[in-house]
């Protein structure tokens, strides 16, 4: 019997994501950062969630943890190419 994969909050895991580079960029403060996917892997597991892979990866932001809740920019180009429309272009 196969598996189920099981999305806890809706985003893919690495798993699932198979650039062999995976961007994290922050639209607040700029940074940018390219991380190998097996490199992650190996440090966070397959099963991780990019939603946590994303709260994990920016402990230090000062806008992760405020009063009105998570207001940090960063984000995963990747996800936002695979939802954009295939008619925009």
């Amino acid at each position: 019997m196969p598996r189920r994969q099981v999305i806890v909050d809706g985003l893919p895991t690495l798993r699932q994501v198979r650039d062999p580079i995976i961007e994290l960029d922050c639209r607040l403060c700029r940074r940018r950062g390219n991380h190998e996917r097996k490199r992650l892997v190996k440090v966070f597991g397959a099963g991780v969630t990019l939603a946590e892979l994303r709260r994990r990866m920016t402990v230090g932001c000062e806008r992760m943890h405020t009063a009105e809740g998570d207001r940090c920019g960063a984000y995963f180009p990747c996800l936002v190419e695979s939802v954009s429309s295939p008619d925009e272009g």
